[in-house]
């Protein structure tokens, strides 16, 4: 028979061994599949269930199992006695040791099963080993040797007197024994092996090529099958998947092509230190495979094997199944080859936190894979590596790929614009609504197919992104056909600020001439400055039944004010007070400027709001995120919180204030500590003179002994300060120390 002008013969084993003498070489490594680690008896389990299956079918219209190629050698031997006579034919295996072993004791099992006569089973004495003199004589002794099917084959042989002890020294013959179990556990209750295995209706072959009459040399395959050299988890998965197309169909070929080249490839630059890319392309499937988990309902695995039964062979969609992964790989090969580097793809499309005309920021800082925000390579490398690849990455990459297997029905520009959205939906969506629960996952993978093929946005989906952005997108898809293309420019650059991500609306369609102020005044970190300047303009808090939440020097307090959200109130009113800050830059003002009138007028018509104090005294929300309690009686009464709850640190604002102030100054003056301030809402405690002081809504409350002595803060008819609470509370304290100090009355 010929395939690619390779001669090679078909045939059952019994057949092999009827031919031709077989002797595994010395160069050959031990048998294998008899190992005990997890991979291997995983290996081993569907190796020997693969067979029974195709033993047991019915005898018509049965499928034939059919092995891969045994590559080796040919050795005529001729008869010393009668010339020209071909006594045997020897063959040396460099390929197919594995199968040809297994095979072999499997023959034995049933020969021994069936009771048969030597004269039968007389061709198995055609195979041997001659790895180790051991192993060679254990397959002579295991011949002759008839065992009990009530207990351990592996015991019984143990059990024999020939056995040497030695022999639990020889890898091959452990792994024998191993596999001799394996066999029984398996085929115990299958009648008539023997017939099944060698009868006329062939129910498993293999096919073997003769290297030196086909023009090969047998050195690639020696160096790839030395001794000792363990299969890897990523040669059986390799030898698994190429199993579900027809042993020589133009569909393996292609396949095995693939695998060895194209995509060995496309992952050659991401190889790891050991200068294999196993790994990499095992995270890659998983990844390609957990997407049809999701969309197909099937419950996810880890186990390759299990994947490859569940998505790609027993499915009802196995061919489109693999038809999808094969792509899924095939479009990385043709981007590589495209753009010069996989890398090179991401870097045309994407930026990672600064504008660029054409590209669409991501904002990831997750690890040195996303330095060129190439999503691929963090797949490769992190995907189910501690949780470093998150849904939100997984779902983008995926709007990624189905893009470059449908590259023929989307045009370049429509991808840009279309990933744009994926973005924006992804970025603003919280954990709640990406989640991995299948439910959500199968929801979301149908709106990211459904945006990047067609550009729709799906809302009647149960469990898909935020809504709020799902509603900006479909109104900014109209308001784009409206825009000039400054402002569309202007709508992209302020989306891909990395305090915005895709939210428009916060500053409005109608302020978009406000981009570049808004780049100017939050380009960098001092948010603290432009707190400041916003609570001079107004109470710009957005709110909830218990808290208000203020922005402060961290970024995230930020992010959660430009953005609306279903448990807070006053986003317009906030956003409104945003934009007239940006108003005032634009007209001259600097944020500071803005800070200072406000101050100044203040303390000019002496009239101190609560407002002031947050203007005048950025330690107000010293120590805080963003969140107070407030009186809703008295506006200088509040609580600034650590965290959400009060189990967390909190402190009186007004009392921080001062504790921050005169702490360092009171204890250099005097040598000791004198204040400190309770983490937990307490008081401001004095040392010397053992005292406290509480902040109440008009004024503070002084602790001496048995003594209490309030501080009172002139207000006017609206309830307003009319004098510097802080200061005025600075002023008794260091005068309170000073008397003590001096040894006079402090009770007042």
């Amino acid at each position: 028979m010929e395939i690619n002008s390779k001669q090679y013969e078909q045939h059952t084993f019994k057949s092999f061994l009827s031919k031709y003498q077989v002797t595994i070489p010395m160069v050959q490594r031990d048998y294998a599949q008899g190992r005990t680690s997890i991979d291997v008896n995983r290996v081993r389990n569907r190796f020997l269930t693969a067979i029974k299956s195709y033993l047991v079918q019915p005898k018509t219209n049965h499928k034939i199992m059919k092995m891969d190629f045994v590559y080796g050698e040919k050795e005529n031997v001729w008869s010393k006695v009668e010339v020209g006579k071909l006594e045997k034919i020897i063959v040396t295996p460099l390929d197919g040791q594995q199968r040809l072993t297994t095979l072999y004791l499997l023959h034995w099992y049933a020969a021994k099963k069936a009771s048969l006569q030597p004269t039968d089973y007389a061709f198995l004495e055609h195979f041997t080993y001659d790895i180790r003199p051991s192993s060679r004589d254990f397959c002579t002794h295991l011949l002759r040797f008839t065992p009990s099917f009530n207990s351990s084959i592996k015991e019984q042989l143990i059990d024999q007197y020939w056995f040497m002890g030695d022999w639990h020294n020889d890898p091959t013959i452990l792994s024998m024994l191993v596999m001799l179990d394996a066999i029984m556990e398996k085929f115990s209750d299958v009648d008539n092996l023997w017939n099944l295995l060698t009868g006329d209706d062939e129910r498993i072959v293999f096919f073997f090529l003769p290297l030196a009459e086909n023009g090969l040399s047998d050195e690639l395959y020696i160096k790839m099958n030395s001794r000792g050299k363990k299969l890897t988890p990523f040669e059986h998965f390799k030898a698994e998947y190429e199993a579900l197309y027809e042993h020589d169909s133009e569909e393996s070929m292609d396949i095995n092509h693939k695998f060895d080249v194209e995509w060995a490839d496309t992952l050659f630059s991401y190889r790891d230190d050991d200068d294999l890319t196993d790994k990499e392309f095992m995270r890659y499937f998983f990844y390609i495979s957990h997407i049809l988990c999701y969309q197909q309902s099937v419950k996810k695995s880890t186990d390759e094997f299990e994947l490859i039964k569940t998505l790609y062979q027993e499915s009802p969609k196995a061919v489109e199944n693999r038809k999808f992964f094969e792509n899924a790989m095939d479009c990385w090969y043709q981007v590589k080859n495209e753009f010069g580097s996989i890398g090179n793809f991401f870097s045309r499309y994407l930026s990672q936190f600064t504008h660029e005309k054409d590209k669409v920021a991501t904002y990831k800082t997750v690890s040195e894979y996303h330095t060129n925000q190439n999503f691929f390579h963090a797949c490769i490398k992190l995907y189910q590596v501690n949780n470093n690849f998150s849904y939100s990455d997984f779902l983008f990459l995926f709007g990624i790929i189905v893009y470059l297997t449908n590259r023929d029905k989307i045009e370049e520009t429509a991808f840009i614009e279309r990933l744009r959205i994926l973005r924006n939906l992804i970025w603003n969506s919280n954990s709640g609504e990406i989640r991995g629960d299948s439910d959500y996952m199968s929801d979301l993978l149908t709106e990211v197919s459904e945006l990047m093929l067609n550009g729709i946005i799906r809302t009647d989906l149960k469990h898909g992104f935020n809504g709020f952005q799902e509603k900006e997108e479909i109104e900014k898809q109209e308001k784009k056909s409206q825009m000039t293309n400054d402002d569309l420019e202007r709508m992209y650059k302020y989306e891909d600020h990395p305090l915005v991500y895709g939210y428009v609306s916060g500053l409005g369609y109608d302020y978009l001439y406000l981009t570049d102020t808004f780049y100017s005044v939050f380009g960098g970190n001092d948010y603290l400055n432009i707190h400041l300047a916003l609570i001079a303009i107004d109470g710009y808090m957005q709110h909830d039944d218990k808290r208000y939440y203020m922005a402060n020097h961290n970024r995230s307090t930020w992010t959660q004010l430009l953005h609306k959200s279903r448990n807070r109130n006053g986003f317009e009113e906030s956003m409104a007070i945003v934009r007239t800050m940006l108003e005032r830059v634009l007209n001259g003002e600097s944020i500071e400027d803005i800070r200072n009138v406000f101050i100044e007028e203040q303390e000019r018509k002496h009239e101190y709001t609560w407002r002031y104090y947050f203007a005048k005294y950025p330690d107000m929300l010293r120590g805080a995120d963003g969140e107070l309690v407030w009186n809703t009686s008295n506006d200088y009464i509040c609580i600034t919180l650590n965290k959400h709850q009060f189990n967390g640190q909190h402190w009186n604002p007004f009392l921080n204030v001062i504790y921050q102030l005169l702490a360092e100054k009171l204890k250099t003056e005097y040598k000791e500590k004198i204040l400190s301030l309770d983490n937990y809402g307490g008081n401001l405690n004095l040392f010397h003179p053992v005292a406290s002081v509480a902040s109440l809504g008009d004024g503070f409350e002084y602790f001496y002994g048995e003594n209490r002595k309030h501080w009172s803060i002139i207000q006017n008819s609206e309830g307003i300060d009319t004098e510097d609470r802080i200061l005025l509370a600075i002023r008794k304290i260091k005068a309170i120390v000073q008397m003590y100090v001096e040894g006079q009355n402090v009770s007042d």
